[in-house]
């Protein structure tokens, strides 16, 4: 390959233009092709004619191609490269030095593969530019939006805490990546950024919706919906919202607050609402419609939500709200069906592919004010539920025969005591209370043989309680393990995808045990209500980004989880590199390490490629990339020098 020109006049000047051109043989004989149009190249640095010479594969011809457009107007191929050239144009480079090798030292390692991919995906998502727009302040000592990036950053890097983030963001290359000074960051200022974002909760949701549509194509014709909690630690007097409710996290004993979650049937997060703790799952329906009605409309989208949603008064606004709906029924409905499920006609959804017995089967039961009836049968939450069953059942028992020992012994004989404890136990074990039958029963008293052998009846009467297990109610619900009622207005649609459809709220739920255990949602530690729902806004941005993350490693080719990504480029670091000259002058300079296989496979899998150092010799000038099209090819993910 080598380098040719055009001149072309214009307005009385003169331009030359560059083109990158290589030998080929053709039927005609041999002819010259354009392998790449490189414009004017006269206003070129150094460091762009070795990023060009790396580009054509021969790194070492930077100044052989510098000394080839220097010679301007000349025509034809120019000199052939020689090795003696190829060492000449080496030797002429400015960045060559002489070092003692004995006083070579690597120090000051930080992380840099993991936060500087996580502000590569910040940018992705546009976040950086839209908290640019909304909170510039150039009195500000340190611009808010690099606050807020490194606050999401290490939400989805390594969440902590605001105290010690203070520490941790000095262990990272977040200081020269976002620019910010050490020492310029404490709590109170991490604290105060808390405060400034979240009134623009609803810009980052419109924007970070609006990502997915132009980089992964989301429609949000088809939506989820599930509520989910999350505690706090503390008393939490002045936050209304911190409230004692039905806990998902097993922590009755915490106040917490509920969030009610929007996603689409892929998990990509569309919006959320924090609502009080207390609040019952029905009462959530109403808001949440008329939040989805003002952003998207409701006319042409599919709501998806479980059994909690379900009640009268919520049927009939979702039923006055047009939109198209899938929701699983109550779990006692299916109770009106036990005949249909010992004799009706089930279709086979799945099938085991190893017995061909059924796994999942569906079928139509009518239509009922307007909605489509679909029973299905699940043999996995059968299973499920029959182990369910046999524990909480075993619990129950084990409970009575305990009262029943206790009584017949002699140790509890009040019968208003003996009353209160077996309304007690079937209050502790709701879902099994109708399993058994529970009764005290009063006996006459006794009659014992005193020391001089008479007989004597005893003063009080005896205390006793029966019980049994109802063996009709336990057969109905052997029946209808497994079983459950969808309900839906979808019409034309086969109930074997309408059940395909329900079950992917499994999403939602994914991506709540993200929140949770990946990006530490739980638990709170804000004592304002303000700065607890800035808390749970870093935490979705976080899962937005981890969303991008994982889709992308998957989309081209990458089969690990995003925690483990993220791991993985926790190995690439920076450094500072120290070096000593001949003349005794000493050098520091600032490299990122070589990525190992498994890091530039996995950087490459993302499209990220680490920045390269520029001119200066003692610095590397940390830079995010050009914004580029997600799946654009990536040539090296290595930091050549």
């Amino acid at each position: 390959m080598f380098l040719r020109s055009s001149v072309v006049k214009k307005g009385g000047k003169t331009y030359r233009y560059w083109k990158l051109v290589e030998n080929v043989r053709t039927g005609s004989g041999p002819r010259q092709q354009v392998v790449a149009h490189l414009g004017d190249l006269s206003h070129f640095t150094a460091a762009d004619w070795r990023d060009l010479a790396g580009r054509m594969g021969e790194p070492e011809m930077a100044a052989a191609l510098e000394r080839r457009v220097r010679q301007g107007g000349r025509q034809g191929r120019p000199p052939k490269w020689t090795l003696e050239d190829r060492s000449a144009s080496a030797s002429d480079a400015s960045d060559l030095v002489s070092i003692r090798l004995s006083e070579t030292s690597w120090r000051e390692p930080v992380a840099f593969g993991d936060v500087y991919t996580a502000l590569v995906l910040w940018k992705r998502l546009g976040l950086g530019e839209l908290l640019g727009e909304r909170m510039n302040n150039s009195a500000a000592k340190v611009p808010w939006p690099a606050v807020a990036a490194l606050i999401a950053v290490n939400r989805l890097v390594e969440p902590m805490a605001e105290w010690p983030m203070v520490r941790w963001w000095q262990r990272t290359a977040l200081p020269q990546l976002l620019g910010i000074p050490l020492g310029t960051i404490n709590d109170d200022r991490l604290y105060r950024c808390l405060d400034l974002v979240l009134p623009h909760k609803q810009a980052i949701e419109e924007r970070i919706a609006g990502v997915g549509q132009s980089l992964f194509g989301q429609s949000y014709r088809y939506l989820l919906y599930d509520l989910t909690s999350t505690y706090f630690e503390g008393q939490m007097e002045s936050n209304p919202k911190a409230r004692r409710g039905y806990s998902r996290d097993h922590r009755p004993d915490c106040k917490q607050v509920t969030i009610g979650a929007v996603v689409d049937r892929e998990g990509y997060p569309v919006g959320y609402e924090v609502l009080a703790g207390n609040v019952r799952d029905h009462k959530t329906v109403a808001g949440m419609l008329e939040r989805l009605g003002a952003r998207f409309g409701l006319a042409d989208r599919t709501l998806c939500m479980d059994r909690g949603m379900v009640t009268e008064d919520s049927l009939k606004q979702i039923r006055e709200s047009t939109v198209r709906y899938v929701l699983a029924d109550r779990r006692d409905a299916s109770e009106r069906f036990t005949e249909r499920v010992q004799h009706g006609s089930w279709q086979t959804r799945r099938a085991d592919p190893d017995t061909g017995e059924a796994v999942v089967e569906v079928q139509e039961m009518g239509e009922e004010e307007g909605d489509r009836l679909i029973l299905v049968r699940s043999r996995g939450c059968a299973q499920k539920e029959k182990g369910i069953h046999l524990r909480m059942l075993s619990k129950l028992k084990a409970h009575l025969e305990r009262l029943e020992n206790t009584v017949r012994q002699g140790r509890l004989v009040n019968p208003e005591k003996i009353d209160r404890r077996i309304g007690a136990i079937l209050a502790r074990h709701p879902g099994m209370s109708s399993w058994v039958c529970v009764r005290r029963e009063e006996l006459p008293p006794a009659t014992v043989e005193t020391a001089s052998g008479k007989r004597k009846r005893a003063a009080k009467p005896r205390q006793v309680v029966h019980w049994h297990v109802q063996q009709e109610t336990e057969e109905l619900a052997r029946q209808l393990e497994g079983v459950y009622l969808l309900r839906t207005n979808v019409a034309g649609t086969d109930a074997g995808q309408v059940w395909e459809d329900y079950v992917t709220l499994v999403r939602v739920e994914s991506a709540f045990r993200t929140l949770k255990h990946d990006l530490a949602l739980r638990p709170v530690c804000h004592q304002r209500e303000e700065r607890a729902e800035a808390h749970v806004l870093f935490c979705w941005i976080a899962y937005a980004m981890y969303w991008v993350l994982e889709r992308t490693h998957h989309q081209r080719g990458g089969s690990l989880s995003g925690r483990r990504v993220l791991e993985v480029l926790r190995g690439i670091q920076m450094g500072t590199i120290c070096l000593q000259r001949a003349d005794g002058m000493k050098l520091e300079l600032e490299r990122v390490s070589t990525p190992r296989p498994e890091e530039a496979l996995v950087l490459h899998s993302l499209n990220v490629a680490l920045p390269r150092p520029r001119v200066r010799l003692d610095r590397l000038e940390l830079t995010l990339p050009e914004e580029r099209t997600l799946f654009d090819p990536v040539d090296d993910c290595s930091d050549k020098e």
